[in-house]
């Protein structure tokens, strides 16, 4: 592709920020680690790789380098396929000799659209990148070993990243891992003995397993060791993962992980109302008591911390208010990592019943499927229910609550948890509900400025910026800026949506 010189390849995490922020976010956790896994398959002595994450680093508005990659390769959420589509024409515009790949949720969810519009689809995981590399730049250009590129991650703030599962054994209806229908599988050990060397000496290591506890007991306890063995010879200081509720079931499982260095554990709660969550087909949470699981997390060490997702199509605003006062009342109670709509994802159950009974709101795009926005009909007057969420997902009204609720908690735990953790309990809150300060490059701060202001509703939103080209390009590319909307003015599905998630050899 390059005529003897080294292939240049930038791989890139398409990403809309719900808050309509370009700028970077440096302090969310977990990390996308898929492109620097993608990266570890280019053997760096032919290739040029280039890693960008616009969650990480903000969005990709350098219009020099939109003619600087041959190979870009794509990953994102399935609400950031207008991303992905949008990138890709900056790239073809700028090198038209460019090959564009995606993988991940989007094509598997969209597999109709993304075989027009990208030049190489992969349905499969990241270690499919490796023949594709081989098919596009030769055997030479792909990496035996395969080893992520942790090299290419800072500034790593301490943190460390390992993955020793891929998908989950359970099939909760809102989960983008339900609808690919994907077996849980675990790595091998060689595959995490290569994460783990490429990882390095850190402060602290997270677990990015969709479900660190699984179905299978004798290897769940066999990652434990694993990890345990790196704690013990000094690696890092502990670690963190993501584990069901049936992982507290067993008293025993805290103390085994205890003992071999977690430090952290976040689990989906998902919702305080039992109802709620058996629409969810959330079953194992439905004895996820916050305060239960945070006591039996800090008599071990550990600190928890745990998901809420707000369904307003089913909870009424004063029934959400009770519960977010009931949290804040009670300083041993933590606040919850997350705080999010209930998003329904395409491909999902949850996506299936909310069309057929008529929930979704016309005029859906699919990037409004956020989290932070209405796209559901809720129970109560739109109009109350999008200033309550606006209100709701900033604490407005709350600040002093919450500011006195998180001194509380962290005094109240301080004799229970390191003193890191507890300094962590303070900053995190306050940083997950407080005001979004948002620094970058100047390009980067100027679009945010010049963003439209949120109404927390898809049916009164105006489009993202993004949706306008940051540079003059040919009309040949017009359709590459449109978005893909989901319904049409009366809440039905689009044609082409429904094109988009067809499967190719069905797309007319």
């Amino acid at each position: 592709m390059n005529d003897g010189a080294k292939h240049r390849v930038l791989v890139i995490n398409a990403y809309f920020d719900p808050w309509r922020m370009a700028t970077p976010t440096r302090l969310f956790v977990p990390r996308a680690m898929a492109p620097y896994f993608l990266a570890g398959h280019f053997n760096r002595q032919i290739c040029e790789v280039r890693v960008w994450d616009e969650a990480f680093h903000g969005a990709f508005v350098d219009r020099r380098l939109f003619s600087w990659p041959d190979m870009v390769v794509f990953t994102g959420l399935t609400a950031s396929f207008d991303r992905a589509r949008q990138l890709a024409a900056y790239f073809r515009c700028g090198n038209p000799k460019a090959v564009t790949v995606i993988g991940g949720p989007i094509p598997r969810a969209l597999p109709g659209i993304c075989k027009t519009v990208f030049d190489h689809v992969c349905m499969g995981d990241a270690e499919q990148i490796a023949q594709v590399i081989q098919d596009l730049l030769g055997k030479d250009a792909v990496d035996p070993a395969g080893a992520p590129r942790f090299d290419m991650t800072g500034p790593k703030m301490g943190l460390g990243f390992v993955e020793t599962t891929t998908n989950c054994n359970f099939a909760c209806s809102f989960c983008s891992l339900t609808g690919e229908s994907r077996p849980y599988l675990a790595h091998s050990d060689d595959s995490i003995t290569r994460q783990m060397d490429a990882m390095g000496r850190v402060k602290g290591v997270m677990v990015l397993d969709n479900n660190f506890f699984g179905s299978n007991r004798k290897g769940f306890e066999h990652r434990v060791k694993l990890l345990g063995d790196r704690w013990r010879a000094g690696q890092f200081r502990g670690w963190a993962a993501l584990v069901t509720g049936d992982f507290f079931k067993r008293p025993d499982n805290l103390k085994l992980v205890a003992e071999n260095g977690c430090l952290g554990l976040f689990s989906g709660v998902e919702s305080l109302d039992p109802e709620v969550l058996k629409t969810f087909n959330k079953k194992q949470s439905l004895a996820s008591d916050p305060l239960s699981l945070a006591q039996a997390c800090a008599e071990h060490g550990i600190q928890f911390d745990y998901g809420l997702i707000v369904d307003f199509a089913q909870q009424t605003m004063a029934e959400v208010d009770a519960q977010i006062d009931g949290l804040i009342r009670d300083h041993r109670m933590p606040m919850p990592g997350l705080l999010s709509l209930t998003i329904p994802i395409v491909g999902t159950p949850y996506f299936d019943t909310s069309i057929s009974a008529g929930r979704m709101m016309p005029g859906v795009l699919l990037s409004d499927m956020d989290g932070q926005k209405l796209v559901e009909w809720p129970r109560e007057p739109v109009g109350q229910v999008k200033a309550f969420l606006r209100d709701m997902l900033r604490m407005r009204g709350r600040k002093l609550a919450l500011m006195r609720h998180v001194m509380r908690h962290a005094w109240h735990w301080r004799k229970a948890l390191p003193a890191e953790l507890t300094a962590l309990s303070v900053v995190r809150p306050l940083h997950r509900f407080g005001p979004r300060i948002g620094l970058g490059s100047p390009a980067q701060m100027r679009q945010t400025w010049q963003e439209p202001r949120l109404t927390y509703s898809a049916t009164t939103d105006a489009r993202r910026l993004a949706y306008r080209p940051l540079i003059r390009m040919p009309d040949r590319f017009a359709a590459d800026f449109e978005p893909l909307a989901v319904t049409d003015g009366q809440g039905r599905l689009t044609d082409a949506f429904e094109q988009a998630r067809a499967q190719p050899d069905r797309v007319g």
